[in-house]
């Protein structure tokens, strides 16, 4: 017996068979929308440090090494924290073990580090006692101080820490890559409160970031420049055109973007900061490649947790939409803070760190600094390929 048309039953068949057919077709454009770093061709994800490797910075320190300085000691928030170096000779594929930097009463962290134009290592860090006598962490008013270390070896030894200057800025956090321009000058980025007093903590709403400036490869910091209001935790590049881009991550709790400016004034003047990422996406880390394009990296703090990248061919202006992958199975919102490095032979390491479990700033559990050597011919074909 025939069965009567049903228009109804028909149109609803329709309907699911296009839903069925939307999903897959998004699916398949997501998909294409993303570019695994991991497996590019020659890629190898390879693990830095166990135990420790909070924060990590990196940098070429010359003699076919590369250093990272990293937090050890305690976990994310304790007053046993201190920074360490360790450092690779082949390229980013093994790594020393950590050789103890600074390691002082307080909390040692937020480490700024970078190579002055006469080979010096150049590292700021933020001194922090913000903890009762038993050592718990006191989010009241606290002590808080701005500290400077330097090594004229690559870092095999280190002169003992001095405050760092200007004094409208201690107490402020160092952050980051420290860099120098064509003279030399060194910039270090730090952010915080235009005029920190010993015992008063900085709150949320007057957050500035600035660069402090050094003509003496680092000794000295005689004064600073202020880039923007509400954005903290910046890296920023010297283009080829001459502009400088700050890359800098909201203040907002409930937004925690990442923000574009530029100067094009040697610093001295900035535009209006753009969003650039979604919310929770931070903080940044910026690259140069050979061809002129800019890489973006940061942490993502939302599900998939994990580490990301996007792209820039016009100096910054806009983004391409395609999302680069660093890392996309982290285990919480305490992971990221990425760091990359260019070698002169079209080398990438970028590195992050990463702690499993999701529970409070302090829990006991793994802990870990990993990194993603690649290719950048490799990246830059990859993104050809996927316009």
């Amino acid at each position: 017996m025939q069965l009567a048309f049903n228009p109804i039953t028909h149109a609803l068949k329709i309907i699911s068979y296009f839903t069925i057919f939307t999903l897959l077709t998004c699916t398949q454009e997501k998909k294409m929308d993303q570019i695994d770093v991991r497996a590019l061709p020659g890629a190898k994800t390879v693990c830095v440090v166990k135990g420790s490797g909070y924060f990590p910075v990196i940098a070429d320190i010359g003699g076919g090494e590369l250093a990272i300085v990293l937090r050890g000691g305690a976990p994310h928030i304790g007053i046993g924290g201190r920074l360490d170096l360790v450092r690779s000779g082949d390229g980013g594929i093994t790594w020393s073990e950590p050789q103890v930097i600074v390691d002082s009463e307080k909390d040692d962290r937020n480490p700024a580090f970078g190579v002055a134009a006469n080979g010096d290592l150049v590292l700021g860090y933020h001194w922090q006692a913000g903890y009762d006598d038993d050592g718990t962490w006191n989010p009241g008013p606290y002590k808080q101080d701005t500290k400077l270390a330097r090594s004229n070896d690559r870092g095999k030894t280190w002169e003992k820490p001095v405050f760092l200057g200007p004094e409208i800025h201690r107490g402020n956090s160092p952050f980051g890559k420290v860099f120098k321009d064509s003279a030399g000058t060194l910039y270090m980025p730090v952010y915080g409160a235009k005029n920190p007093e010993p015992g008063i903590r900085i709150s949320s709403d007057t957050t500035y970031t600035f660069l402090l400036v050094s003509t003496d490869h680092g000794k000295s910091w005689g004064r600073s420049i202020e880039v923007a209001h509400g954005l903290n935790e910046a890296d920023y590049l010297i283009l080829p055109d001459g502009d400088w881009l700050c890359a800098a991550r909201s203040q907002k709790r409930d937004e925690q973007a990442i923000y574009t400016c530029r100067s094009k004034d040697k610093g001295e003047s900035w535009s209006q900061p753009q969003r650039v990422t979604e919310g929770k996406e931070h903080p940044p880390d910026l690259t140069l490649l050979s061809d002129g394009s800019i890489l973006l990296v940061f942490g993502v703090r939302h599900e998939p947790f994990g580490i990301q990248g996007m792209v820039s061919r016009d100096s910054g202006h806009t983004w391409l939409t395609t999302r680069l992958l660093f890392a996309d199975d982290l285990p919480g919102t305490d992971i990221g803070y990425p760091s990359t490095v260019r070698m002169a032979d079209g080398r990438l390491v970028t590195v992050y760190y990463r702690k499993d479990g999701i529970g409070k700033f302090g829990d006991p559990d793994f802990v870990g600094c990993f990194g993603v050597v690649y290719d950048e011919q490799a990246l830059l074909a990859a993104l050809t390929k996927a316009k």
